[in-house]
């Protein structure tokens, strides 16, 4: 039996189809547009092309709130939609069983089923992305609250900061996302449009790679955002380490793209900041392992769950 795994997220909606033993056997990707029943009708299309007699069931995995298990999108800041019946939906479209959960909630399962997580028993899987989601695991399960723990991005970090998405300001993924490592990237360019930044973009469309590439060549601009943005991400991990004090904090999405000096500094950054930090262990923060992809491959793991219960 193979399930369908789905991610959708502010710039994009991944799926994979998962066989024997969880592997990847199939992926795609298309960007993400518009209103609520365009979404569910691209979520429909990535099914149908990827769909097997074998297919058993589908998960998703959405950014925002989603209230569990009901599968109702409630309402995010970076996907259109509130409170969608996305699974009783998709599950009338498709004909098969639909489960569906926050996308950080199914990259966690997937870091701690396939990942970096694996044996843990506590631990925060981050996805930076659009913006910052957390998925958090207690007890080798994934934690979710009344439905919607996890939402760490939307911390206040600076009272009166800069606006998020969200409607608030100061948030922390207006400081660390890949959505501010692309407008660092823009804004450097504008400063310097001959700059290693620029060569290494080319015409493409600046992110958070550029930035880690334009920062190892030496760029200096470039070098002096990515530790900035390292800062904010060890200092917000030290919150979440703070409150649940997990084995671990695993980091993917776009801050694996940017590399290591943006860990590195976020690793040191977490260990000053953290209360009573030389009578812990050193906080560590390691890198996810299941890649991009990760969200789509833990709603198609959830996806099985379903089918074995």
């Amino acid at each position: 039996m193979t399930s369908i795994g789905i991610d959708i997220g502010g710039t994009s909606i991944k799926a994979v189809r998962l066989g024997v033993d969880s592997v990847v056997e199939q992926d795609d990707e298309v960007p993400y547009t518009g209103t609520p029943g365009e979404m569910i009708g691209q979520v429909a299309d990535l099914v149908s092309s990827l769909r097997r007699p074998a297919t058993g069931s589908v998960g998703v995995g959405v950014a925002g709130l989603v209230r569990w298990p009901e599968g109702v999108f409630v309402w995010g800041p970076h996907v259109r939609g509130e409170n969608l019946a996305m699974g009783e939906r998709l599950a009338e479209l498709l004909g098969l069983p639909v489960v569906v959960d926050n996308d950080a909630n199914c990259a966690a399962l997937a870091e701690l089923r396939l990942g970096a997580a694996m044996g843990c028993q506590n631990a925060v899987v981050m996805t930076l992305g659009t913006g910052i989601g957390a998925g958090i695991i207690a007890g080798g399960a994934v934690y979710r609250g009344e439905s919607f723990a996890g939402e760490a991005g939307h911390m206040t970090m600076i009272p009166d900061g800069d606006p998020c998405e969200c409607g608030r300001r100061g948030c922390w993924e207006t400081l660390v996302s890949g959505r501010r490592f692309g407008e660092e990237a823009r804004r450097l360019m504008r400063i310097d449009p001959r700059g290693a930044l620029a060569t290494i973009v080319g015409g493409a469309e600046p992110n958070g790679s550029f930035l880690g590439l334009a920062a190892a060549a030496g760029d200096v601009g470039a070098r002096d955002a990515v530790i900035e943005a390292g800062r904010w991400l060890g200092r917000g991990v030290a919150n979440l380490v703070s409150i649940l004090d997990p084995e671990m904090i695993v980091v993917g999405g776009a801050a694996v793209a940017v590399g290591e000096l943006l860990i590195d500094t976020a690793r040191e950054e977490a260990v000053r900041s953290v209360e009573g930090s030389s009578h812990r262990q050193p906080v560590r923060i390691e890198v996810a392992r299941c890649g991009p992809r990760a969200g789509a491959i833990g709603a198609g793991l959830l996806a099985l769950d379903g089918l074995k219960s």
